[in-house]
């Protein structure tokens, strides 16, 4: 196994033969599970320890939303980080997953400690709306002590999140840091190690449960409204939480359970004093705990104290009695809010929590952020980018590499082919041979090529009368005195004695009409009065025709003259005997047109001026 260094000590080459290294010794560069959440990934493994003697393991696939009991874990060993191998082992077959897993994501359930500490700069970053905890949760992470009361704390024995205080008054406080010991990292490490050296991906995190437990209580109590209490029993200490009327989080204490005791001493006191500094009208408690032992404890605490002291209204949850959690490895309710389609279908139906800003974020990760900083773990090594831009520069220079081998293979072979080629034993009088064929083999072709350009088709009969149909359609009132049809070549220019001699020469084309026409034909003649309207009758033309002669191109130049007139000879009072004799009396205009199509020599149609012979 490899040892990481931190690219911040090493030189750019060492940073690049460690990002090789890891790169062909990890799957970090192709599988993208590396560089998820844990709890995004489909297979996980969830473990729960609250100080016992056991352990609560469960694993959760995702893909299928079921949950079963996992491999059993001593405490010792969560300790020591003993077995880790085995139990990963275990983990990656099909035993507790319906499917081969290609990942695993490990979630920590902390539920032995809850600590909460003072945040000293909350007044300056969030402020009295409290509207953005973002920037206060990043220094927290980054550098607690500048962020917290007390600044003589232990970095390295213990981590701090945020849990801001969402339904805070003003001038209270409106976030605490809960703290959890750092005691448990050194499984954590060891099963990182050992996946690393199986090129398995495993992402961790570490989470407390008193927070997942308060997140899961729209779950296990869908009709629960604000104005109260909620004291969360734990086998070391109690998580209180005060609830607004509106159902947002208010304040949080941690009451520790001292010589063994079930409940926290003084419990009465402290839920009425609590009950009193979140502005709750009434004290109304609801007390959670999967040990009825410990509900059964705390119900005679509470109602003495209301016997005697002041009235507290109360009501009980035992979790090993709740429909929810049937099923559910432990009765654990943590495990709740890690199953997107039971939270879902809360925050989709009436529920008056799931619709409060409190419930939401905490579903949105506050409730799951991770106490182990992974993030910097992840900053050792190479990002994803990183390492699939080092595999395609090394494609790269094995293709180069590859390309140099065969490009010489192939030059090599080239030149060994041609100073074995028979021309070299050619003798003088062979060569001469040989040049002499090459020599009329280009004349011929040459001639081909002229003679192939000079029998090109340039002018048709049948297509100059489909010139005319094109032009005048069937009942256009056109009458068509005289129609003349002219082609010939454009006189080649002269060169002077220096100048190459033009190879072609252009061409000359020109159709010339006279007649008579009624009012609705000058619309057709008008329409070749312009580049536009002749470019594309001569298209039409060659469409119809399939003559590419009449193409438009940019080496072909057309023009149009047109001379409209009033006929002398049109009479509107003559009659049908009149017109039978003369059919020039129904038409009022006349026009002559004169249309001309200029192919410059370096058209394809051009006429070569070699001869071929």
């Amino acid at each position: 196994m490899f040892t990481i260094t931190d690219p911040c000590e090493l030189k750019a080459a060492d940073i690049y033969r460690q990002a090789c290294t890891v790169s062909s010794k990890t799957s970090r560069g192709t599988d993208s599970h590396w560089y998820r959440m844990p709890e995004e990934l489909p297979w996980q493994w969830h473990l729960w320890f609250d100080g016992g003697r056991e352990v609560c393991s469960a694993t959760f696939s995702k893909t299928h939303q079921r949950w079963q009991s996992g491999p059993t874990l001593p405490l010792a060993n969560l300790t020591t980080g003993e077995g880790v191998s085995e139990i990963l082992g275990e983990l990656m077959s099909t035993t507790y997953f319906s499917d081969k897993p290609k990942a695993l994501g490990v979630i920590l359930h902390v539920a032995d400690e809850f600590g909460l500490a003072e945040i000293a700069q909350a007044g300056e970053v969030v402020g009295e709306m409290g509207d953005d905890f973002q920037i206060l949760r990043y220094n927290l992470v980054d550098d607690p002590r500048e962020v917290l009361a007390d600044r003589d704390v232990s970095v390295e024995s213990n981590v701090w999140r945020l849990l801001p205080f969402w339904g805070a008054s003003p001038g209270q406080a409106r976030c605490t840091a809960v703290t959890l010991s750092r005691s448990r990292e050194a499984f954590l490490q060891k099963l990182l190690a050992c996946a690393e050296e199986l090129r398995i991906p495993v992402r961790v995190a570490v989470s407390s449960a008193a927070v997942e437990s308060l997140a899961a209580l729209p779950l296990l109590l869908p009709n629960l409204e604000g104005g109260g209490l909620v004291a969360i029993g734990f086998y070391k200490f109690t998580a209180v939480f005060a609830i607004s009327p509106t159902g947002e989080l208010r304040t949080a204490r941690s009451l520790t359970h001292r010589g063994g005791s079930l409940v926290p001493s003084g419990l009465g006191d402290i839920l009425w004093n609590m009950a009193l500094g979140a502005e709750l009208a009434t004290p109304k408690v609801l007390l959670i705990s999967s040990n009825s032992n410990a509900l059964q404890s705390a119900v005679q605490e509470l109602e003495l104290y209301s016997l005697t002291r002041q009235p507290i209204q109360f009501e009980t949850m035992d979790l090993t009695e709740r429909t929810v959690l049937t099923g559910m490895p432990g009765h654990r309710p943590e495990f709740l809010i890690y199953d997107a389609t039971a939270v879902e279908q809360i925050r989709s139906g009436y529920t008056p929590l799931a619709k409060t800003e409190t419930f939401r974020a905490l579903w949105s990760g506050w409730a799951r952020q991770s106490f182990m900083d992974t993030a910097r773990l992840d900053h050792l090594y190479p990002t994803r980018r990183d390492l699939q831009v080092l595999r395609f520069s090394s494609w790269f220079i094995y293709v180069l590499v590859f390309s140099l081998v065969v490009t010489g293979g192939y030059g090599t072979w080239s030149l060994f082919a041609a100073m074995n080629h028979p021309s070299w034993e050619l003798t003088p009088y062979q060569m001469k041979l040989t040049q002499d064929k090459h020599k009329k083999l280009l004349e011929e072709k040459r001639q081909i090529d002229v003679t192939t350009r000079l029998l090109q088709p340039r002018s048709r009969g049948w297509v100059t009368l489909e010139f005319l149909l094109q032009l005048f359609p069937e009942d256009s009132g056109v009458r068509l005195d005289s129609f003349l049809y002219n082609v010939e070549a454009s006189r080649p220019p002269v060169s002077g004695p220096k100048e190459a001699k033009p190879e072609s020469t252009g061409m000359t084309r020109t159709w010339t009409l006279k007649g008579l026409v009624k009012p609705k034909a000058l619309e057709l003649l008008s329409t070749l009065n312009s580049q536009r309207g002749l470019s594309a009758f001569f298209d039409r033309v060659a469409e119809a025709t399939g003559d590419a002669a009449y193409k438009p191109e940019s080496s072909r130049q057309m023009t149009v003259t047109l001379t409209q007139g009033r006929s002398s000879r049109f009479s509107p009072q003559a009659s049908a005997g009149d017109l039978a004799r003369d059919p020039a009396l129904a038409f009022p205009f006349t026009f002559e047109a004169t249309i001309t199509q200029t192919l410059t020599e370096k058209d394809t149609l051009s006429l070569p001026l070699e001869k071929p012979f």
